[in-house]
């Protein structure tokens, strides 16, 4: 492991515990323990380094179709409008630098904080209500030129376009391939074995009534075509690189950039990943 690509977060004894206990005693009741974690974000901190970006932007308190809270920071400019989207746990103001560079360059930006996160951390929430906020912010500011997603914020922005939305240009970030890969991932990290990431599919399956490679992008990318570029860090700790590359393989024509030592989330604040994104706007 790179050292300077750490997971995002080490795993509490009070969650390593019930569950290496429960998956001995029980694939039942592992599952609903598992389940009880997957839907609820974590919390993390606001840095001081975000603080300017969410006090300078513009602030809009939304509400989804069906009444989920979230937050839309907002920056003016005349120039092409761009969306963003945070991943799991994550928040709008993660995507500071490329806003103050973007920003700078006189684009008009919009950035989403999904329900159930940043300052409406607290109770479960789920990808789809990615979807719906990402459906509210588009009939409120109007369509948009290009789109950015960060972690699972990506598969959010793959899943818009099953419903219409369009964006001509699409940024993903260290972002999963597939629903799949995310639950087991997750059972991986919770260290519970492979039949219980299964059984989350299954339940995720029946609960939202979809199928669960069909709402994944690595099957998207393959039928909306947005012209894309895909960032990955080598040393991703929270989603394996593979996921980039078997997106780079399935999205025709697709730009890829693979860093090497920044992780999950310094990739976000890298100056060349940065003015890659930049330039990709602008060509």
């Amino acid at each position: 492991m790179n050292p300077e690509a750490t997971p995002s977060f080490k795993l509490p004894w009070f969650i390593k515990v019930p569950a290496k206990v429960l998956s001995a005693l029980s694939a039942e009741l592992a599952t609903k323990f598992a389940l009880s974690l997957f839907f609820k974000p974590l919390k993390f901190k606001i840095p001081s380094r975000e603080l300017t970006m969410r006090e300078s932007a513009e602030v809009y308190e939304l509400l989804t179709e069906k009444a989920s809270d979230f937050k839309v920071f907002e920056h003016k400019g005349p120039g092409p409008k761009v969306l963003m989207i945070h991943g799991w746990s994550g928040r709008a103001s993660q995507f500071f630098k490329i806003w103050e560079r973007l920003a700078a360059e006189g684009f008009h930006l919009v950035a989403i904080e999904a329900p159930g996160h940043g300052d409406h951390l607290g109770g479960k929430t789920h990808m789809l209500e990615f979807v719906d906020a990402i459906d509210d912010t588009v009939k409120r500011f109007g369509k948009f030129d290009y789109a950015i997603g960060h972690s699972l914020g990506g598969m959010a922005l793959f899943n818009a376009l099953k419903r219409d939305i369009w964006f001509s240009k699409l940024v993903i970030i260290g972002s999963p391939a597939n629903i799949s890969n995310v639950v087991q991932d997750f059972v991986g990290n919770i260290q519970m074995p492979s039949k219980i990431g299964a059984k989350i599919v299954s339940y995720i399956e029946q609960r939202y009534q979809l199928k669960a490679s069909e709402a994944s992008s690595d099957y998207l990318c393959q039928i909306y075509r947005p012209e894309g570029l895909i960032i990955h860090d080598r040393f991703d700790q929270d989603v394996p690189v593979e996921n980039a590359r078997n997106m780079h393989a399935k999205w025709k024509d697709s730009q890829y950039l693979e860093t090497v030592g920044l992780g999950h989330r310094k990739v976000l604040m890298d100056s060349k990943v940065i003015d890659r994104i930049y330039d990709f706007f602008k060509n």
